[in-house]
Formats: structure tokens, C-alpha cells, sequence
């Protein structure tokens, strides 16, 4: 795990996104404060606003997560937006955990909690819209009512209104979606049936808030002179949207900061109870009239906007072709070289490393196609800009490990990513960044890139082991595994040019006597076996030696390079050795027996390895006949 300081890990998703990012540099600020590591389980969740394929096996990643080596847990559950993550994450956590757990945004029944106060959080901008604005006919735009901070909020409004002395209701509650997409039909609601549009709007979210004011401007209301608007959670682009939103602060990096402190305090033994709650704050804004747009700061603002953009075109140029680089190469080095010369437009990073699974046999996930996480891993890409991992080998390491041991001890900000294509498991990325800032959205763009590279290198890898095999069964004697007659041909020849001038070499030939007698008593299958055996003898003798094949079907040739007439009789000599000693510890009805020719001589135009061949054949014949003359 990194190195030997304590560990906080935290659970979220698309870190980049909204309120996440200024919520995980809180974080990361607070764990560096207190001498943490923080590394970050970030989930990328559905791409774009469609496509759930890529988060339907994120899931697959909590196998390998090492939940007991942590010494604190920070669950974000409202930024988890895939089916099912946060029950399986859940169960997880509460299995394996053995630290404590702080649930950051909803109450989460056996964790500690700290939540943001909702119902307060509700009260205070309905009041101020009442008390400061005068506001008695009062609209609220409510969330999902499947949604608990729906639910709650709705009922929160209900009862400040009765508090007041106004109806509970309003001028109207209109069911919204927590995002853009109802902002018309909340119009229409208001404005139906002839009524006057209520004072102010009160949204139980900005995005509806912000909708809801393009939506009046489209049809002619300005605000706040003819209608006053008002958000809820106190997101970026709010602050950021034209007219800036009125709204209540959930005090997120308020919430991160505090966090972090109940773990450590947890951990040196202080008490805490089951909920802890975060009051609300109120930001005002032009969408109420308490503040009005700055002309000089919404200028610098467009201008900060105009460089983003080249920049983002910039970007977009190297991405596009670092992509088309990483989808051709042939080796995980050449992928990780790749990465480390174009991946440089998402933020400063320390280091970078993609943990590939191995299965049992010590192969990676990009050599093998692996379905589901095994539980060892290996760095199979390991870029390391500042010399984090200096003098640390690349290793097979067990999952609990997670993650190389760095040979520096300093508070690290790691964020880990499940590296998968499809229902294909490689492994997990971890970047480890310079300051206490994230990464940029540009992140997610490199890691599919990766994930897609990968697969293809993979597939690459599978393309050459089966043309491998296939070469290898094309030149290979299927029944001993010796060479063929190509094989043998083509190995004896190669093996041939490369010797030194003027050395010699030995050619052979062995052929089984009396295959046919034992095919004819004892049938093929053991003839088959007999001729298994003879290979097996020769494969033991001549092992790393020569070049044997099997070359007819009681024939096999013999090239040895570099060799005299005393080794050729010492391998002579081996081969009767061990055929006697086949003989006498085999139970066979029959005896093996085979006849062996050999010539020796140095190789030149006229005696190339196909005449040396031809001599000892001659050889071997004349062997076998002296045998049938003795037998007679």
C-alpha cells in the first residue's frame, strides 16, 4: 500500500464533475494536513447520457479492493450513480472494514454520518425570501419524490410555509427531475389557468434553478425584476450562471475537512455519534437581487473562458493523435512509452501505473483474456516522473498489496480506476498527482484510450500465439513433438550456415526395426506407442544438442553441428543405453530395437546436410542388414 504512512480511502464517482472536485481537493488538502494518504476509488459511472456499458462492470473492481488495509473510509454515496454500486459497496465495506467509515452525503445506517442539514438548509432560504424580500406568494420546484433529499426537502418546505403562517403548499408545488429537463413543464405549472407567476420560485436544486431561469427569459420574464429565483446545494456553475444564483451552501469542503479530523480523532479514541450534522449557509446572489453582476469580473470570466477553449482544442489535437499512436502498437512497453510522451494534458502528475492481473499460470490480463479479477497483480505500465518508485522492481504482487511499495514516505493523492473494455477485466490505473488538485476531465479520455489500446494489444497478442502455434504444428511430428521432415529440413539448414569454417558435423539416421511386426500383433496404437518411446529416447539423448525429427514413419533424422567422431559414438553409445534400459524396465510383450547409421564430415558445397544425410542412411542400412544376416 504506497508506503508506511496510514491510509484514507474515499468512494466516489467522475471526481471532475461539479462539486466532487472542489469536495476531493478539500479532502486532499485535510489528509496531507494531518500526514494521510488518500487514494481515491473513483467510478467513472454512465459515459455521456446514454451509454451505461462501460459502468455495468466497474463493479467487478470491489473484488480486489483491499477494504481492511485501510485506516479510514470516506463514503460518498450521493456522487454513486451506477445500479446497484452503492448496495454492493455497501456490503463490502461492512464485511471487510475494520476502520472507520464517515458517510459524507446521506444517512447511512451503521456508518458514522455526517450529513448536511437539509430541512434547515430549507428553512433558511425560504425565510430570507420572506423576511428580506417580503415574499408571500411563494412557489416551490421540488425534486423526485423517489428520492429521499426529494422527500425530505418537499416536506421541509411544507412545513417552514406553515410555520410562517402561509399555506403549506404555496402558489404550487411542481414535481421536478433534479437536472434541466422540466423546466417548461414547471412554467406552464405556475402559469396555468390564467394565474399571476408567484413571487419567487424556490428550486430544491440548482440545475433546476438554472433551467428555470433560462426557461422565464425565454418567455419574456426578467429576473429578478419580474420573478426571483432561487437554487439549492451551492454547486460551481450556479455561482457561474448568469444571473448567479441565490442559494444555500451545503459546505462541502467544510464537510471534507471535518471528515478527515473524525477519523484521526476516531482513531486516537475520541467518541462520536451516529449523526453529526452540517448547518446550512446561505450564498446570495443576482437570481434574488441582493447582489448584481459585475461587469469587470464577467469580462475576465469570458476571457478565462476564450483560453480554456484554444486550450481545449489544443488538447483534443494531441488526444486524437496520441490515439491513433496507442492503437498500433505491438508491445505493453511500446503502450507505456506512448503514454508518457503524450499524456500531458490533464495535470500534473507524480506517477502512473496500470496494474494488469495475473492469472495462475503468471500470465497478464493483456496476454490472456480474463472475464473476472484474479488476485495477483503485476505493474505492466509504470510511468514515474519524479522518482517515487526509485530502485522498486517490478514484481507479481498479491491485491492486498494493491498498489508498489514507493521508496519515498511522503502524503500521497492517488486516484484509482477500474481498467477494463466491456466485460473484459485488465486490471485497475493509479495516478498519483503533484499538488493537492485532480486531475482534469481530459483523465477519462486517456483511460479509455488505454482500456482500448489494451484490448487491441491483446488481441494482437492472441493473433501471434495462434499463428505461433500454428507455425509450431506446421514443423512439428504430432505424435512425438519432434521436428517433421520441413521442420527438420528447414532447422538442419539454418543450423548448418551458421557454423564455423572448417568444423565438422555429424548427420543420423535411426530406424525402428520391426515396426511392422508389432503393428501386425499387437495392433497401431501400440506401434504408435513404440515409435513414443524410440522419440523419447532420442529426445533425452540429443536434448539442446542437435536438430531430431521425425521424418517417415519409423525414420528419424539427426543433425548435430559442431561435432566429431568421438561425440558422435559417445551419442551412439547413449542411445543403446538407454534403449537396453527401455527394454529391461518396460513390461512389453516385444523388444525395442532400432538401427543407426552416422557420418561425420565438415560442411561444404559438395557435402551439404543432405548428402551427409544420405550417407548415413546408407549407413543405417547396411547396420540393419547385418542384423537380418545374424537373425538368419
Amino acid at each position: 500500500m504506497i508506503n508506511s504512512r496510514k491510509s484514507i480511502a474515499i468512494f466516489t464517482c467522475q471526481v471532475t464533475l461539479g462539486y466532487r472536485r472542489h469536495f476531493c481537493e478539500a479532502v486532499n488538502q485535510a489528509v496531507i494536513d494531518q500526514g494521510y494518504n488518500a487514494v481515491f476509488y473513483n467510478f467513472y459511472g454512465v459515459v455521456g447520457s446514454k451509454h451505461s456499458d462501460y459502468s455495468d462492470y466497474e463493479y467487478k473492481l470491489l473484488e480486489v479492493i483491499p477494504f481492511d488495509k485501510f485506516d479510514g473510509i470516506i463514503f460518498d454515496e450521493e456522487a454513486i450513480t451506477i445500479d446497484g454500486m452503492v448496495e454492493k459497496l455497501v456490503a463490502k465495506i461492512k464485511e471487510k472494514a475494520t476502520c472507520p467509515v464517515i458517510s459524507v452525503s446521506s444517512y447511512m445506517k451503521g456508518f458514522y454520518n455526517l450529513c448536511f442539514d437539509d430541512v434547515a438548509g430549507i428553512d433558511l432560504i425560504v425565510k430570507h425570501m420572506y423576511d428580506h424580500h417580503g415574499c408571500r406568494r411563494i412557489g416551490f420546484m421540488s425534486g423526485p419524490m423517489w428520492h429521499k433529499d426529494g422527500v425530505k426537502r418537499y416536506h421541509a418546505f411544507k412545513a417552514t410555509m406553515k410555520a410562517l403562517g402561509l399555506p403549506e403548499e404555496g402558489e404550487g408545488i411542481f414535481e421536478g427531475d433534479f437536472w434541466y429537463n422540466k423546466a417548461g413543464e414547471a412554467v406552464d405549472f405556475f402559469t396555468s389557468d390564467g394565474k399571476e407567476l408567484p413571487e419567487v420560485i424556490i428550486c430544491a436544486n440548482d440545475y433546476m434553478a438554472m433551467a428555470l431561469c433560462q426557461e422565464l427569459k425565454r418567455r419574456g420574464h426578467r429576473i429578478p425584476e419580474d420573478i426571483l429565483v432561487t437554487g439549492f446545494d451551492g454547486i460551481e456553475d450556479g455561482q457561474l450562471y448568469i444571473p448567479r444564483l441565490t442559494t444555500i451552501d451545503r459546505r462541502r469542503d467544510d464537510t471534507a475537512v471535518q471528515a478527515v479530523a473524525m477519523i484521526d480523532n476516531i482513531i486516537k479514541g475520541q467518541e462520536y455519534p451516529e449523526i453529526t450534522y452540517i448547518p446550512p449557509r446561505l450564498i446570495s446572489g443576482d437570481s434574488c437581487g441582493c447582489t448584481k453582476a459585475d461587469l469587470t469580473v464577467e469580462i475576465e470570466r469570458l476571457n478565462t473562458n476564450a483560453e480554456q477553449s484554444i486550450s481545449v482544442h489544443y488538447y483534443l489535437g494531441d488526444i486524437i493523435g496520441a490515439t491513433l499512436k496507442m492503437n498500433i502498437v505491438e508491445s505493453i512497453s511500446e503502450l507505456e512509452r506512448s503514454f508518457a510522451d503524450y499524456a500531458v494534458n490533464f495535470g500534473g502528475y507524480r506517477s502512473f501505473c496500470v496494474m494488469t492481473y495475473v492469472d495462475e499460470n503468471g500470465k497478464t490480463s493483456i496476454e490472456k483474456g480474463m472475464s473476472a479479477p484474479t488476485h495477483k497483480v503485476y505493474p505492466s505500465i509504470l510511468v514515474d516522473r519524479y522518482g517515487d518508485y526509485k530502485g522498486v522492481e517490478r514484481n507479481i504482487i498479491s491485491t492486498d498489496d494493491f498498489l508498489p511499495t514507493e521508496s519515498v514516505d511522503e502524503p500521497r493523492i492517488v486516484y484509482v480506476t477500474s481498467m477494463h473494455c466491456g466485460d473484459r477485466c485488465f486490471g485497475y490505473s493509479s495516478i498519483s498527482m503533484t499538488g493537492t488538485g485532480a486531475f482534469n476531465e481530459f483523465y477519462y479520455v486517456w483511460i479509455a484510450t488505454l482500456a482500448v489500446a489494451m484490448e487491441s494489444l491483446l488481441r494482437h497478442n492472441n493473433i501471434g500465439e495462434l499463428i505461433t502455434n500454428l507455425e509450431y504444428t506446421s514443423i512439428r511430428d504430432g505424435l512425438t513433438g519432434l521436428y517433421n521432415r520441413r521442420g527438420f529440413e528447414l532447422r538442419s539448414d539454418e543450423a548448418a550456415k551458421c557454423m564455423k569454417k572448417g568444423s565438422t558435423a555429424c548427420a543420423m539416421v535411426i530406424d525402428m526395426d520391426g515396426l511392422k511386426r508389432i503393428n501386425d500383433r499387437y495392433g497401431h496404437a501400440e506401434g504408435d506407442i513404440a515409435i513414443k518411446n524410440l522419440a523419447d529416447i532420442i529426445g533425452t539423448v540429443f536434448k539442446d544438442k542437435a536438430i531430431a525429427g521425425r521424418t517417415g514413419g519409423d525414420e528419424f533424422y539427426v543433425f548435430v553441428p559442431e561435432c566429431t567422431e568421438d561425440t558422435a559414438a559417445i551419442f551412439k553409445k547413449q542411445f543403446y543405453f538407454l534403449l537396453s534400459d527401455i527394454n529391461n524396465n518396460l513390461d512389453k510383450p516385444y523388444e525395442l530395437s532400432a538401427s543407426f547409421g552416422t557420418f561425420v564430415h565438415e560442411i561444404t558445397p559438395a557435402y551439404n546436410v543432405e548428402e551427409l544425410l544420405r550417407i548415413a542412411d546408407e549407413r543405417m542400412y547396411a547396420e540393419k542388414q547385418q542384423k537380418r544376416a545374424h537373425r538368419t
